[in-house]
């Protein structure tokens, strides 16, 4: 999957690939473990992914994108990969393992938009007998220059090992924190797992990459693991949601209140808060507050909090999150789009109106869709003036739409620079060949 200015895997000159990437068998570091190599490589999965209105000229369902993923629990076949590889949307998920001839159907377990995770599950027959599930060093904390590896499927090189090095800590874009190493990062080696090489555990895995660089950025295992362990134990991993957002002024601080989108709320702008249900929390070490709540079951949460100088008790309600795998979508005119619960509170250039609509997939061989500068996953402000629709409720909108009239979508993109920042683009797009994952062919518009 690609962006605009910055790719979720990073493309350079066949010359560099040439001499960039290591196959299994051809390089093996004195400082790494042969047998961590084999390990990492017979728990690596090949994930190849299809959408059903992804692109017209599909000669191959499955085919389309691809990347990579491994085995994180043999007994219950959970695979992990990146959110972007298996799909927000609708997907048909394939994957397989180095020595099989054969792909294995996938199902969607979770997914989790803010740290780009999910896990996907086969039937555990399908694992080959030797293979083991990789472990994560879920306390690992960053030391610059700990020599890593990484198992990924880059420009189509299938199981291709990586060697490199831990550069820093950067926040990618708005939502989170990431490694960042010099490891090959191409399309393909998405998902792909991260391991030290003196130790052999996972800390973390290959996420993104920016055009025309050597940066690389890896999900980090502590913000993984609360979703593994959550899932293990049969609960719900999601973040809560909130009517409020925080500001992080300092990560060895608590955060602060930055915004309030429910004027209800006993909330004022810059009250601290310490600690939710007399759990102590930071940052640093628990991520923000709906990382920290992950699984949260209740309907409101006691926070304690600073507010001029003093010390306050204030209960607020909370949403119990859900995953951002979700079934339905609405086609047209090139679009696939579904609905973003992968954002919980993703409120944007002031404006207090939750984006609830993501484009999956644009399909450019439309007349429609051919110049328009949006991608997949960016989010939809508003589709003919209108904001805050579901699915549901745009369909019909579509319906109504007067024939032979554009309608016009306002998208939230990103510009992927260092700084990352977000900003609103519109096109305006006919209504053709409407199509909708729950209606019957009866209920469709002439």
């Amino acid at each position: 999957m690609r962006t605009t200015k910055i790719s979720l895997t990073k493309s350079l000159s066949s010359l560099i690939l040439a001499c960039s990437y290591l196959t299994i068998s051809s390089f093996v570091s004195a400082e790494t473990d042969q047998l961590f190599i084999e390990e990492a490589t017979s728990a690596t999965v090949l994930i190849k992914t299809h959408l059903k209105h992804g692109f017209i000229d599909d000669d191959e369902a499955t085919d389309r994108w691809r990347g990579t993923g491994f085995l994180i629990d043999k007994a219950e076949g959970l695979i992990i990969t990146n959110a972007h590889v298996a799909g927000f949307g609708v997907s048909t998920l394939r994957l397989q393992f180095e020595d099989q001839n054969q792909f294995t159907e996938a199902n969607k377990v979770f997914l989790d938009g803010k740290h780009d995770v999910a896990v996907i599950q086969i039937d555990p027959s399908t694992i080959p007998s030797e293979t083991e599930e990789l472990t994560f060093d879920c306390d690992y904390s960053l030391q610059r220059g700990n020599r890593v590896f990484s198992l990924g499927h880059p420009e189509g090189q299938d199981f291709t090992l990586s060697f490199g090095v831990l550069s820093g800590s950067k926040d990618f874009h708005v939502d989170g924190n990431f490694y960042t190493t010099d490891l090959v990062t191409e399309p393909g080696s998405s998902g792909g797992p991260v391991l030290l090489a003196d130790t052999g555990a996972v800390i973390g895995i290959t996420t993104a990459g920016f055009d025309d660089s050597d940066i690389g950025f890896i999900t980090r295992a502590s913000d993984i693991c609360p979703i593994i362990d959550l899932i293990k134990a049969g609960k719900n991993p999601a973040r809560p949601i909130f009517g409020f957002q925080t500001m992080i002024v300092d990560k060895k601080l608590s955060p602060r209140i930055g915004a309030i989108f429910d004027n209800n709320l006993p909330l004022e702008l810059g009250d601290e808060i310490l600690s939710w249900n007399g759990n102590l929390w930071s940052p640093e070490a628990h991520g923000d507050l709906p990382d920290a709540m992950r699984g949260y079951q209740q309907d409101s949460v006691q926070l304690a909090m600073i507010r001029s100088g003093e010390e306050t008790l204030v209960n607020i309600p909370v949403q119990v999150g859900k995953s951002a795998h979700l079934k339905d979508w609405v086609y047209f005119s090139g679009l696939t789009i579904t609905e973003d619960n992968k954002a919980d509170a993703r409120y944007f250039m002031g404006n207090t109106t939750k984006p609830l609509l993501n484009i999956e997939s644009i399909d450019t061989d439309f007349n429609d869709t051919e110049d328009v500068e949006f991608y997949s996953g960016v989010d939809i402000f508003s589709v003919g003036d209108v904001t805050g629709m579901d699915l549901k409720t745009l369909y019909q909108f579509l319906s109504d739409w007067p024939v032979n009239s554009k309608i016009e979508i306002v998208a939230r993109v990103f510009d992927w620079t260092p700084e990352s920042y977000s900003h609103l683009m519109t096109h305006r797009f006919s209504i053709k060949d409407l199509d909708c994952s729950w209606c019957a062919q009866s209920d469709k518009p002439e």
